[in-house]
């Protein structure tokens, strides 16, 4: 997994997968039947109530083990991949992603926040930033090694400027913009998801959502802004337009100048 380049979090989760699959027969691997393996499957649902998307994952694990370490191709052509759930997206409005944002007193919460909203990213590449990311004289940021190991370029609000700099000199970040305890490491998922939480809470927000809400609000603010949909696909980092057209239940209408929605609602 390590050279396909698997990221870490994939690389736990495939591990925790498969260790989970040796607890619940405390057979060797190479003894199970292709049954056995997709009665394991279902137990993830009975007996531990995990969504599909966690399914689909212990799935992916079994199915690479089996294929790269057990070598029985044969055997994971067996096992079906439980079907994707669908939900409608979340979206805030331009007016409760303010009062999120203007509620956030902390600083760094603060720049956490609007990052991850200005430029539609995802909180792993959040994680990532680097101050030499910022080209505040193009006005664009460098997104590296994003999903699916590619890099890629969006853009940055006029707006952020305050925050960004006077963060900057508060903290004086060198590698990570945003570091833990010690400044070679990064800041944890867990702060990240704290600030959301807590600037949720301060905005009287009733709707179900997390980090990734904002995401989806960049690309929804976006098309309300009039930015063609290919030019969103590209800031988001989609492979396929098909993802990205699921955010096509605003009107919009063609622009070939993106700008960050942030720097609408901050006018």
């Amino acid at each position: 997994m390590v050279v396909n380049h698997f990221s870490i979090r994939t690389i736990n989760s495939y591990v925790a997968a498969i260790k989970r699959l040796y607890d619940y027969f405390s057979l060797p691997f190479d003894c199970l039947t292709d049954d056995q393996l997709v009665s394991f499957i279902c137990s993830l649902k009975e007996e531990n109530g995990l969504s599909a998307a966690s399914m689909r994952i212990a799935v992916g694990a079994i199915k690479y083990f089996y294929r790269h370490v057990l070598d029985r191709n044969s055997l994971v052509e067996k096992i079906p991949y439980p079907k994707k759930e669908k939900h409608i997206k979340v979206i805030l409005s331009g007016k409760e992603v303010k009062a999120l944002l203007d509620l956030t007193l902390n600083l760094k919460h603060r720049l956490i926040l609007k990052i991850l909203y200005s430029a539609g990213l995802r909180r792993s590449e959040l994680i990532a930033l680097s101050p030499d990311d910022f080209d505040w004289k193009n006005m664009q940021l460098t997104v590296r090694q994003g999903k699916g190991k590619k890099d890629r370029h969006t853009v940055i609000a006029n707006s952020l400027r305050a925050d960004y700099f006077a963060y900057v000199k508060q903290y004086a970040p060198s590698g990570y913009l945003f570091y833990g305890r010690n400044k070679s490491l990064p800041a944890s998922e867990n702060l990240l998801r704290w600030a959301m939480v807590q600037a949720v809470k301060r905005a009287g927000i009733t709707k179900k959502v997390h980090l990734h809400t904002l995401r989806h609000c960049f690309a929804s603010h976006l098309l309300s802004i009039n930015t063609d949909i290919v030019t969103v696909q590209k800031l988001l980092g989609h492979d396929d337009i098909r993802t990205t057209m699921a955010y096509l239940h605003l009107c919009h209408r063609p622009n070939s100048a993106p700008r960050s929605p942030m720097d609408i609602i901050y006018k």
